[in-house]
């Protein structure tokens, strides 16, 4: 029955993902390293190169970070305009550059000559930013073809990358591997589907794993004190046990047998944690959101300084 659930759950996160705008297309995430130019001109830029992405038809699924888009800027020439203020006017070369940073690849760049004019250095070259233009035929040429290899990438090691995630699994890391997972876009509809898959399967080990971690503490607790204030403990591990655990069965055969024992008064006060139990339970019963938020949630807590590091090495 079990087993008839999951399947059910994973068909309908197939077209729950397919839906959503982003997370059918390659996700691609623009990122400065820190220290390149001025704090206030990196985040301007960084900002223009996702707004060129999403104008060039990419998306960023905030699963992992692994196709990245980056830029070099190299002033060429700077001169002093004699105007009250003093502005200054600069001529650079701007190069793309778009890679993987999982598997330290680069896959296309691209070079684009801009020059501006501000009272500052910063504000020089957030004049010269604002000029780019994410229909430039060359940015177009260079995101294809970025796009071309990520497709035969998955195309070509769609195994590869499902057993490492395995392998991620196999030890623990069941976030890092769903997030590994979920980063497949839909436009690699073979790879895409069995790496869906994968995902479920390996949510569905952690839930059982963590499940089953809880059940038992839940039971040693309930052996040593089997009184209201017991009771209230047990309920804290019950209440991290997803419904859809191998052990929720079992876990429900433990608050049968705890609120069986309870005297009136206590029994008043389990109920009320069994009731607030049985709301949250219902606010996870989405599988597909519950994965999602799993593969976020790492990819968000990753230091970003390594992935800016992987990235000077492509210039």
């Amino acid at each position: 029955m079990r087993d008839f659930v999951v399947l059910i759950l994973f068909m309908l996160s197939m077209t729950t993902f397919a839906q959503s705008t982003d997370e059918g297309r390659i996700s691609i995430q623009a990122i400065m390293p820190d220290g390149v130019i001025p704090v206030e001109a990196s985040n301007n830029l960084e900002t223009r190169m996702q707004r060129m992405l999403v104008s060039n038809g990419f998306g960023d699924n905030g699963y992992v970070e692994r196709f990245v888009l980056t830029a070099k800027v190299d002033v060429t020439s700077k001169d002093v305009v004699p105007s009250t203020p003093a502005r200054i006017s600069e001529k650079m070369d701007v190069t793309f550059f778009v890679g993987d940073v999982v598997e330290n690849k680069l896959y296309a760049s691209c070079t684009m000559s801009l020059q501006g004019i501000g009272t500052n250095e910063n504000k020089a070259l957030i004049s010269a930013f604002s000029r780019l233009n994410p229909n430039q035929k060359i940015f177009a040429e260079m995101l294809e073809k970025a796009k071309a290899k990520i497709v035969d990438y998955y195309t070509n090691h769609c195994s590869e990358e499902i057993n490492k995630a395995r392998t991620m699994a196999s030890v623990g890391n069941y976030d890092e591997a769903i997030s590994r997972m979920l980063a497949v876009p839909n436009v690699c509809s073979d790879c895409y589907d069995k790496c869906q898959n994968a995902a479920t399967v390996f949510y569905q080990q952690k839930i059982d794993a963590f499940g089953l971690q809880q059940l038992n503490m839940a039971r040693n607790a309930w052996m040593k004190n089997q009184s209201e204030e017991g009771a209230y403990e047990v309920a804290q591990y019950l209440d991290k046990i997803s419904p859809y655990s191998s052990c929720f069965a079992e876990a429900d055969k433990l608050r049968s047998e705890v609120s069986s024992k309870l005297r009136a008064d206590e029994q008043r006060a389990w109920e009320m944690q069994v009731k607030e139990y049985e709301d949250r339970q219902n606010y996870k019963r989405s599988i597909v959101k519950a994965c999602r938020d799993v593969g976020v949630a790492w990819a968000n807590n990753q230091p970003k300084s390594i992935v800016k590091n992987i990235i000077r090495s492509w210039w």
